[in-house]
């Protein structure tokens, strides 16, 4: 044969028997070039079978005789091995790092195959457990023929593919037998009790060993399937292996970095459900993609066990989840602030001219631990046309035909299953919602319940998203103007490939994301904007814009910007405290009166209506943004009285004592507890009740006075917080922790700066807000019956 070597019975040859090394020197020099493709295995120092680095099938390296058979079968066995070539053998070889087991060693533990349970054994080999050494042993096969014997006592492993006289040696002077055998004990383990291991798991787990240590650092990671002899339940066993005595330090560092201790879990279906509903909740992907082939046969390549589920039970199970999340959300805001904020907003499905419309509503609260929360708690229907049919046919849904019974209904319903009748504080919406009539009924219904504090004067706020759209479309015939400008610059750049690519240089270089194709369409003149500044200092733009067109570009550009950052902070993924609203708000009127001043006449005209439109939301809603700025420790009412006296002159008195009423009277009505009625109200039932003349409650007047004796009392919380110093301004401030370390010092107040600076500004977030569509729901979730939709989008909301 050509790959045979002259030296073809090397493993017969023991290894390291001469102290002085010689036999393994010798052994080296005359050692087969096969076994650079093979792993030796050994017992008691003797080569006893050798494993295929690439398949890693065993190959005994014994014949019947029990003397060496060769490196013939070695070598065919490598021709045609088809796993060589998957396989990098540099990584094989690199093993000059041994590895020892410790004497506990799972690798000991493993049961051996017994006799009787074996097919590969021939008869010979069975008249070999004759002998009655074999009531203290265990046989250890390799490829079906006996290689070695385990001590049931001591559980040594002793070479046994000759003769028994070294097990009979063992027995006589093995440390741990009691004088005993093992088949003498009751429920011992004799090798026909033992269960049959599978040649795969064989093959796969049985390592290299040398008196019982490990040699390859691979079968570090390895894991073997053991037995309980008592129910023979599978168990999931890991090999821990442990550096050899004769390691280094450094080498034994080095081993332990490269063989992590794994575990491996019980198979279990129904966390693979959760984890795949959990998923396809997050990504927004269609149920019905566990009925798609392809991911049949990825979950099946992963574990071919693993059965998939249909559509139908990752709705339940979505279902099932939303339950669960929702049940812990109830106890959370059960616990948390004493009112809860709403905001409304309006969904439609992405894509066509939606024919159903959506209600989404958020719950702002601050929870026990002053962390301030933004969760969904109902999405439900708010219009869907009358002539789509198939939708009530499969959904089995009636049509909502006017959005104002489907926003009261809607908001209703969340209102009683959250249990937020009496936890109403205020409520944000879009224009579509809170233009609505429905809305007022529903305020005034909550006013008659008694729901909403100080008479709902903080209920039904405009969406400041609403406010900067409703100015921006005072100038939009300007804009438009604008905008024209721009596409022909643009489109001039782009004619020549080197002004087109230092254009797009340029928009890299603006600092902000480049708008979608559903953007607004002031975000699009904005960024263009942009864009066009910029270039001035590396492209010739004098080219294509006039000075005069450039005293039109400046002031918007100046104005798109600040409206451009005020909704990146007010809508975006990070919640603000209800402090900040009045700052960016004040910041849209101060850039509007910095620019009604420009000398380009139709600009200023322009400007002067969008500034109409500010004072107009400013009239409705300077309330709701000046009570929280009272309630921060480094402005309080003296930064609203600065703010207004410069900015209204004489009028500004008026808006400063409206917001201290409102501060107190809010601040008295968090004095009385929420389940304590009003005095005057409990007793305005049998006030005109007269007995002879006289009137019924002759003690009244003494209920007013502890009345009044307590508000006085609790006032001076307020008056003291009011006249303490201001603290200095910080950026990092960190209002919610101040309110939670003074709540000792100021427990109403505290309790009501809780409620107040949950209050949001916008319905709507980020990325919606910039949106020309507005919030979406994915077009195959859209298909779903409305109580599933409404799982999944609260359930991507609470989990995300």
């Amino acid at each position: 044969m050509e790959n045979m070597d002259e030296y073809d019975s090397d493993a017969n040859m023991p290894l390291g028997i001469d102290s002085d090394g010689a036999a393994a020197s010798r052994f080296r020099k005359k050692r087969s070039k096969v076994w650079e493709e093979y792993k030796p295995i050994y017992i008691n120092g003797v080569i006893q079978s050798a494993e295929c680095h690439y398949c890693h099938t065993l190959m005994s390296c014994k014949g019947a005789d029990g003397r060496s058979n060769g490196t013939s079968h070695l070598w065919r066995h490598h021709n045609n091995c088809r796993a060589k070539e998957e396989f990098d053998l540099s990584e094989l070889h690199d093993t000059n790092f041994p590895y020892g087991v410790n004497d506990i060693d799972p690798v000991n533990q493993i049961l051996p195959e017994p006799l009787d349970d074996m097919n590969m054994v021939n008869h010979s080999e069975n008249g070999r457990f004759r002998s009655k050494v074999w009531m203290d042993f265990t046989p250890v096969y390799v490829e079906g023929r006996i290689q070695g014997a385990d001590c049931v006592h001591c559980h040594t492993r002793l070479s046994a593919e000759k003769v028994t006289g070294d097990l009979n040696q063992h027995t006589q002077t093995c440390p741990a037998q009691a004088g005993t055998s093992v088949n003498h004990q009751k429920g011992g383990l004799f090798p026909s009790n033992v269960p049959i291991f599978k040649s795969r798991v064989k093959d796969e787990l049985l390592p290299a060993l040398t008196n019982g240590r490990v040699q390859i650092a691979e079968y570090a990671s390895r894991f073997h399937l053991g037995y309980n002899s008592g129910d023979k339940t599978c168990q999931n066993q890991h090999i821990l292996a442990l550096p050899a005595d004769n390691m280094t330090p450094m080498e034994q560092d080095k081993s332990s970095a490269r063989t992590p201790d794994i575990k491996i879990r019980k198979f279990d279906q129904e966390a693979c459900y959760q984890e795949l509903t959990r998923m396809i909740i997050m990504h927004g992907y269609p149920l019905s993609i566990v009925e798609h082939e392809e991911m049949k046969r990825f979950a099946k390549g992963l574990n071919p066990v693993f059965n998939m589920a249909s559509s139908l039970d990752m709705e339940e199970y979505s279902t099932l989840l939303f339950q669960k999340e929702k049940s812990d959300l109830k106890e959370k805001i059960a616990l948390s602030s004493r009112r809860v904020s709403l905001s409304a907003s309006v969904w439609v499905p992405h894509g066509a001219e939606p024919t159903i419309k959506y209600l989404c509503l958020t719950a702002h609260f601050i929870d026990a631990e002053w962390k301030l929360q933004r969760r969904i708690i109902k999405f439900g229907v708010l219009w869907s046309s009358p002539s789509n049919l198939e939708r009530m046919i499969h959904c089995k849904e009636a049509c909502v035909l006017e959005s104002e019974v489907g926003a009261y209904n809607v908001i209703w319903e969340a209102i009683r299953e959250w249990n937020l009748d009496r936890k109403l504080f205020c409520m944000t919406s879009v224009s579509e919602i809170r233009n609505s009539g429905s809305i007022s009924k529903l305020k005034d219904m909550l006013i008659q319940r008694n729901c909403l504090p100080i008479r709902g004067e903080l209920y039904n706020i405009a969406c400041v998203d609403d406010m900067l759209d409703n100015i921006l479309s005072k100038g939009q015939s300007l804009l438009y103007r604008v905008g024209d400008l721009l596409e022909r610059f643009i489109q001039a750049l782009a004619s020549s490939l080197l002004t087109q690519q230092q254009l797009l240089e340029v928009a890299k270089d603006v600092g902000m994301k480049c708008p979608h194709e559903d953007a607004k369409w002031w975000h699009k003149i904005y960024f263009r904007l942009e864009v066009l500044l910029h270039s001035k200092k590396v492209l010739p733009s004098e080219e294509f814009v006039s000075v005069e067109e450039m005293k039109i570009v400046e002031p918007f550009c100046k104005i798109l910007r600040v409206f451009y950052r005020v909704v990146e902070v007010m809508s975006g993924p990070v919640c603000l405290t209800a402090n900040m609203h009045f700052h960016e708000v004040w910041k849209v009127r101060t850039i509007l009166e910095e620019e009604a001043c420009t000398e380009h006449s139709d600009v200023a005209s322009m400007i002067r209506e969008m500034q109409e439109a500010f004072n107009e939301y400013w009239a409705k809603s300077y309330l709701w943004l000046s009570v929280p700025v009272v309630l921060d420790p480094r402005f309080k009412i003296t930064f609203i009285d600065f703010r207004l006296k410069r900015a209204f002159g004489a009028d500004a008195t008026k808006y400063v004592n409206d917001l201290a009423e409102i501060v107190r009277e809010l601040f008295h009505e968090y004095c009385t507890p929420m389940d304590q009625p009003n005095v005057q109200t409990a007793n305005c039932g049998v006030h005109n009740v007269e007995i002879d003349g006289f009137d019924s409650d002759s003690l009244e007047d003494w209920d007013h006075h502890l009345t009044a004796q307590t508000s006085s009392q609790l006032l001076s919380e307020l008056d003291s917080y009011l006249e303490d110093g201001l603290l200095p301004r910080k950026d990092d401030f960190d209002i919610l922790n101040w309110w939670m370390s003074h709540s000792a010092k100021y427990p109403t107040l505290s309790t009501m700066a809780q409620d107040v600076l949950a209050m949001p500004s916008s319905s709507v977030h980020c990325q919606a807000a910039f949106s020309s569509e507005g919030p979406v729901i994915h077009k195959e979730w859209s298909t779903l019956n409305i109580k599933t939709i409404e799982a999944l989008v609260c359930t991507r909301d609470w989990i995300g």
